[in-house]
């Protein structure tokens, strides 16, 4: 039960949905529930205290449910009962959800101390009904009925199992006081407050993400007031990555058009989790709040300012090299000691120096040495056919070249009889299978809007496009559990692209997908433990920067979300990216180098963000428009610096099995979701 409902969850947050309005006066469970929540709301009228400076203001109970539940963790027992209530305050309908002292009776003593740190993280204080999407209703043939919250930035809450009833009264009240329609596509959605034009809503689908989503998911709440421009001088091979790029402020009503429409609106869903209301980051923040130990390392305690990039007219740019690794005297901080500088990035592997690798029947002789020298200076596209097969898992570094040719005949077969159970699915069946539907319904409108300003995608009718989708289907039964998420499919592009090839593309993804399948997991403990290895790691080399991040609000680090999500896919050109992965799948330094790049980005801007006492909000913007902005050959340089710096310590700060981490094995597997009927 509990997994099928965060499976909802995930596929609510994901894929909202575009309905046709429905009116639920032709509901007759809300139209009989009517009359019984507005008795109960004469009720339980009274007078509470507020909340903040508003101490004096009246809040007037509509609705309030005991024994509304939910179930932190997706495998376990454990479960935490709460109060959930609609009030109205200054004119507003506000949604409260707040924990019951104490784990539940039927919660096993072996699992209090797991369960009692999410009561903070998801008590919910007072969400604004206009800051809500839309809800998801789920009434199981067997098993309690829940509902899921997905808010106008696409962050859902976990379910909330009603253990005593109560939702069509909830639906009853809420349809009094705010706008709730029905999906058209789905009857169990209903969007709140959906009032957005259609034409606006679809040209709102083209803008850059960066700049339009945020503007819009916020607008309600926060008028931003950053009206600094991002311009971030190239460092190294001058032109190479292009000319300085300006971007304006949030508060004008000049549109941003995306060079790559179909691009830009695939992401359109991935930003979504990071556009995180104040709310949410204050019910989250638990999750990630620093641990005050006696005292930090001598060097983390250091300030390691020589990383910064002064970009603005307050702070000269000035560009940084280990022969000019000092700061200018009116710079905000100083440091006497002299930066570990990464060493300079290296030429490709190339053909001869592939071969030198391979002993006569085809095994890699010093696998160390060869992710070294790809750490350090990537691979020569001709090679990456090959050699990224070794990288992501395929193909062992001792297997002899003939029997990687069996194993490519043998996995050829097992790829086509997977591929013909969707393959073989009739119209008269396909009809009669949801889940079926549903995926190649998201995959179909996915594929379409993925990387096709590269070549090998762009145009109608093309060919691999189709190859794309069937891939993704293919795994999605493979992978049944797990399914499809978008953001997959930016993952395969570029391994299709390589391959040229169905069935090693396919492998090659899903050797992929064992290591990184936790960052779509249903539970999303894969992100949230890479955010919270994060975190510990930004405090560990720069306490200045984490205490700032902790005084404004933002130590869940939701604003890195979309870099570790997709392994800063949007960041970087299609050729970079191939180049950063081949870097990250080495695993050289470190299984999680990826998160001492968001560190090492993060303290390059570390004197804007702090100069410019950006908030969440602001900070989230800026960061969305580091996208393209970034020089990749310094920051996997700056990463390599901090990881060297943070040693041991720093590999302590990332909890076991973070991806991509081989996951840690349990009894019912990686991806085992319970079903509501079981």
């Amino acid at each position: 039960m509990g997994g099928e409902a965060a499976a909802d969850a995930a596929e609510a947050a994901w894929h909202p949905r575009s309905p046709e309005p429905h009116d639920l006066s032709d509901d007759s469970d809300y139209a009989a529930a009517a009359s019984v929540s507005a008795s109960v709301h004469a009720a339980m009228r009274t007078d509470m205290g507020g909340l903040g400076s508003e101490e004096s203001a009246r809040m007037d109970v509509m609705y309030e449910k005991e024994r509304v539940t939910i179930h932190p963790t997706q495998y376990g027992p454990g479960r935490i009962s709460g109060k959930l209530r609609l009030y109205l305050q200054l004119g507003s309908l506000f949604l409260s959800w707040e924990p019951n002292e104490g784990v539940d009776s039927f919660s096993t003593s072996s699992i209090t101390a797991e369960i009692e740190k999410y009561r903070n993280l998801y008590t919910i204080q007072a969400l604004p009904l206009s800051d809500v999407r839309f809800i998801r209703r789920h009434t199981p043939t067997f098993g309690l009925e829940y509902i899921i919250i997905v808010l106008s930035s696409g962050l859902a809450f976990p379910p909330f199992y009603f253990y005593n009833g109560g939702i069509r009264e909830l639906f009853a009240t809420l349809k009094q006081h705010v706008f709730i329609i029905r999906s058209d596509d789905d009857p169990n959605v209903f969007l709140v407050n959906d009032f957005e034009d259609p034409l606006q809503k679809s040209l709102s689908s083209l803008e850059l993400p960066g700049v339009a989503s945020v503007a819009n998911a916020m607008s309600r709440q926060n008028s931003l007031s950053f009206t600094g421009s991002v311009s971030e001088t190239r460092h190294g091979d001058g032109g190479k990555y292009g000319g300085p790029s300006s971007m304006s402020a949030y508060g004008s009503k000049q549109k941003y058009k995306s060079n790559d429409p179909g691009r830009e609106i695939s992401f359109q869903v991935l930003e979504k989790f990071s556009l995180v209301t104040k709310f949410a980051r204050e019910t989250t923040s638990s999750l990630f709040r620093e641990n005050h130990s006696s005292g930090s390392p001598a060097y983390g305690r250091q300030k390691q300012h020589v990383l910064d990039n002064r970009e603005t007219e307050k702070y000269k740019d000035e560009q940084l090299t280990p022969d000019n690794a000092s700061l200018p005297s009116n710079s905000v901080e100083s440091d006497e000691l002299l930066l570990v500088w990464g060493k300079k990035r290296g030429s490709p592997l190339s053909v001869e120096e592939w071969r030198a690798f391979l002993d006569p029947e085809g095994r890699i002789m010093d696998s160390k040495a060869l992710r070294k020298k790809i750490f350090y200076g990537g691979v020569d596209h001709a090679l990456r056919k090959e050699v990224w097969k070794f990288l992501l898992g395929y193909h062992e570094y001792d297997s002899t070249q003939a029997e990687r040719e069996y194993l490519a005949a043998i996995k050829r077969e097992e790829y086509e009889a997977i591929k013909s159970q969707w393959k073989s699915i009739s119209a008269t069946q396909a009809k009669r299978f949801t889940k079926f539907r549903e995926r190649k319904g998201l995959i179909d409108k996915d594929v379409v809007r993925t990387d096709r300003s590269v070549p090998y995608y762009e145009g109608d009718d093309n060919r691999n496009v189709v190859v794309l989708r069937d891939i993704l289907l293919t795994y999605s039964f493979y992978n049944f559990d797990l399914g499809y998420c978008q953001g997959m499919s930016d993952f395969l592009a570029p391994i299709l692209y390589v391959m040229e090839d169905e069935s090693e593309s396919f492998w090659c993804f899903a050797t992929l997908m064992e290591r990184l399948g936790g960052n779509f997991n249903r539970d999303q403990n894969g992100m949230h433990a890479q955010l919270l290895g994060l975190s510990k790691l930004v405090e560990l080399l720069d306490p200045s920067l984490h205490n700032y991040f902790r005084q404004n609000d933002c130590l869940n680090y939701f604003f890195c979300f979309r870099w570790v999500l997709i392994q800063f896919k949007r960041e970087f050109s299609f050729d970079q990216i191939m180049l950063l992965w081949e870097v990250l799948w080495t695993h050289y330094m470190s299984e999680h180098f990826h998160l001492y790049l968001c560190v090492g980005i993060l303290k390059r801007y570390r004197l804007r963000i702090i100069g410019e006492e950006m908030d969440f909000d602001t900070l989230l913007k800026f960061i969305n428009e580091l996208s393209g902005q970034i020089n990749i050959d310094r920051a996997i340089q700056d990463a390599e610096a901090l990881c060297t710096i943070a040693g041991d310590e720093g590999a302590a700060c990332i909890p076991a099995g973070t991806p991509p981490s081989m996951p840690i094995e349990t009894d019912g597997g990686l991806y085992l979701q319970e079903d509501d009927v079981l």
